[in-house]
């Protein structure tokens, strides 16, 4: 049996993902293949976990709200409960319905043989449209390429773990599906669309005369009805202008408001029809369900929306409907079962035109007849393909294949064990915390041709018992007694390594599982043979190795050359390097806890260099690390190599343009990027910076407007 956790939050009402639980959780719990237990968290009327079973169905109370940024701990603890509860239990499978409690996903699949799937009823970087509109446009032209962006952008990075966190992601909209593919990089065989439907009971058709009676409305007059949260994103301001206009041609109508939140926006868009308006709050399903049939027209004018149940229930109760042109509002109503107007956007910000807009309702209004058939075709489509009995079908289908393929075996093929020999050094100090995981995830790379040389520098904790517990031949252990330094250590092992590579990775940090054969095969490639240093992005994962985001890096050796001049444009336990270039070369103690920054430049100064566009390393955050400890040194080592460099290629500066730069490689964005001039600086001080490189390589134009493009986005968080 199928043991289904479907996870809400408690006390969760009148919202469209409530209303989702609800309908697909009374099919299932008829389904005798199953058993439902549900999850309510933030259920802050307990003081701790609770189980209650009601009727055969399983339901835990859980205190404190889930996600890997919130309540690190209690999440643990909800994790280790949950392993007790599913003991013994062949098929477990956990539905998330809310994107933040998604990354919750890995805590769980770390301690239970399970399933994870995430219903998609979101796209939150979307909501830029109305918070960050510059944001907005720039993502949203990426969705519409047709070339899949190099780089994933900094704004997605917390959609991206949450979607990288769980095997399976159901989409309400095509919409959807296409922008994790196209945006994310998420595998289209690990998504599935099945649009949201609903179950409507039967329910008294009544007179609209009555209904209008019972609650207080003339019945002479039409009635235009919105339901839904009253902000700018849901397109209701740009209703309220459109209603002035309709007022200007048809004087009986009432404009009709349903829900919570900015009713004085409400008020402000309207020139003088105050009285006109009626603004209810939110209100109950069945009040909610007379309004639909009293209505002569319901208008869904959001600026982004997926699979909206309110459109879907006015498709149910045969309501003519006019929706924004819009996601998954366009894929929902077909074109000839209602009517669309368009979204402009706008250069300062996007907006439902309320001229067009008012041209839809002026022509439902004056042609009942028209609009009604086109009702009518709507609610049996509705019937036919936006049932609860169907999405809840196609949902348990995807459970059953998700757990038919828990039961194949997962086989780690071993790429190669021959080929080139490449020496990792790894350094160590007091590193006994993380040391088993790091060196686990080398010794099981799928490239098996490799020394492990460890150089523990002087290490006074369990360091050096730990490590002779190992009995592989391929581990070499270089001991300091006392500790030398991370230059001295690394040298000495550069001087030791045996292997045409040299790959880096540190102690607590982890490698994924293909990171050898990756990078070899591509120092291999004949045309790569001028390729000195090949790096790649990263994973950056927490104490507990719950992926938390990513860093990523310049790519081609042209974006490397003019980013190392802002930037670190490698991730120094991620990179590998032909020994005969580094063995001549060599660290330098120059510059202080920057010494790989100092090494690219040398390096880049006779050969190529690229990174791998894919993460290939965990790099783990937490306290220690030995770049949060020496933060400001390594800072300042930066900002005085970069200086150097600035010299050397003779670019001229003033003082306010080297404060510039080096906010920029420090990361500062919007703390220093705070004003219009200094933003007319930045521009200026890049193209400077830029042209410099150009005229040395002969970088087209193109390339220098998307380098400088980058620069901005990526460092400086300006778009």
């Amino acid at each position: 049996m199928l043991q289904l956790y479907l996870i809400d939050y408690f006390n969760q009402t009148n919202s469209g993902l409530t209303t989702y639980v609800s309908q697909l959780s009374d099919y299932i719990s008829k389904k005798k293949e199953i058993q439902l237990n549900f999850l309510f968290v933030k259920a802050t009327d307990y003081k701790e976990i609770q189980k209650v079973t009601d009727q055969g169905i399983n339901k835990y109370f859980v205190p404190h709200d889930l996600g890997i940024w919130l309540n690190h701990k209690l999440d643990d603890q909800l994790a280790d409960y949950l392993m007790q509860e599913t003991n013994g239990k062949d098929k477990v499978l956990f539905h998330f319905n809310w994107i933040n409690h998604a990354p919750f996903a890995q805590q769980l699949k770390k301690k239970i043989n399970c399933k994870t799937i995430l219903t998609k009823h979101c796209i939150p970087w979307r909501d830029s449209i109305t918070t960050g509109y510059p944001l907005f446009r720039t993502l949203n032209r990426q969705l519409l390429s047709s070339a899949r962006p190099l780089y994933l952008d900094l704004a997605l990075v917390r959609e991206w773990v949450t979607y990288h966190s769980v095997d399976h992601i159901l989409c309400v909209t095509e919409m959807a599906q296409n922008s994790l593919r196209l945006l994310f990089g998420f595998p289209a065989e690990r998504t599935s669309v099945i649009r949201n439907g609903l179950g409507l009971r039967k329910f008294k058709v009544q007179d609209k005369r009555v209904l209008k009676k019972k609650y207080g409305f003339n019945q002479n007059e039409h009635i235009i009805f919105f339901a839904g949260n009253v902000n700018e994103r849901k397109g209701v301001f740009d209703l309220v202008k459109a209603f002035d206009k309709v007022l200007e041609s048809i004087s009986n109508v009432r404009l009709v408001i349903a829900g919570d939140g900015d009713h004085r926006g409400i008020f402000k868009n309207t020139k003088r029809n105050w009285a006109k308006l009626t603004v209810t709050g939110m209100l109950d399903k069945k009040t909610l369900y007379d309004f639909y049939q009293m209505a002569d027209v319901g208008v869904v004018p959001s600026y982004i929306e997926q699979c909206s149940y309110t459109t879907i229930e006015m498709m149910h109760h045969g309501l003519p409907i006019i929706v924004a042109d819009v996601d998954g509002l366009a894929e929902l109503v077909p074109e000839e079962y209602g009517f669309r107007t368009p979204l402009t956007l706008g250069n300062e910000n996007a907006f439902v035109s309320p001229d067009d807009l008012a041209k839809n309702l002026l022509f439902v209004l004056k042609n009942k007849d028209v609009a009604q058939k086109r009702a009518s075709m709507a609610k049996e489509y509705a019937a036919q393909y936006l049932t609860a009995q169907k999405m809840a079908n196609e949902t348990v289908r995807i459970y059953e294949k998700l757990m038919a393929d828990t039961d194949k075996p997962v086989v780690l093929t071993r790429k190669t064990s021959s080929g080139p020999l490449v020496s990792i050094i790894l350094p160590c100090y007091n590193g006994e915390k993380y040391l088993k995981e790091c060196i686990d995830s080398i010794l099981n790379q799928t490239y098996s041709n490799f020394e492990l040389i460890i150089i523990d520098d002087g290490s006074t904790d369990k360091t050096l018992r730990l490590l002779k517990r190992y009995k592989d031949k391929r581990m070499v252990i270089l001991r300091n007694e006392t500790k030398l330094g991370i230059v001295a250590g690394l040298n000495l092992a550069v001087k030791y390594a045996k292997g045409k590579f040299i790959a880096r990775i540190d102690i607590d940090d982890m490698m994924r599982e293909d990171r050898l054969w990756k990078q070899v095969e591509f120092l291999e490639r004949d045309e790569n043979q001028s390729v000195a240093l090949v790096g790649s992005h990263h994973y950056v994962i927490d104490h507990s190795g719950n992926i938390i985001g990513i860093n990523q890096y310049p790519v081609t050796v042209e974006e490397i050359r003019n980013a190392i001049l802002f930037k670190n444009p490698f991730s120094h336990p991620a990179v590998m390097m032909r020994a005969n270039v580094v063995k001549q070369i060599r660290y330098s103690n120059k510059y202080p806890h920057a010494e790989d920054y100092h090494l690219w430049f040398k390096i880049l100064k006779k050969h190529k260099a690229f990174n791998i566009p894919e993460c290939l390393t965990y790099y783990r955050l937490h306290g220690k690390n030995v770049s949060n400890e020496n933060a400001k040194s390594q800072r300042d080592s930066a900002a005085d190599l970069i200086y150097t460099e600035l010299e050397n290629l003779e670019i001229e500066h003033s003082v306010d343009e080297l404060a510039t730069h080096i906010a920029i490689g420090q990361g500062l964005k919007a703390k220093f990027f705070n004003t219009a001039e200094k933003h007319v600086s930045l521009e200026k001080w890049l193209d400077k910076v830029l042209r410099s490189q150009q005229s040395k390589y002969a970088y087209s134009d193109i390339f220098m407007y998307e380098m400088k493009d980058h620069i901005k986005r990526f460092y400086c968080g300006i778009y």
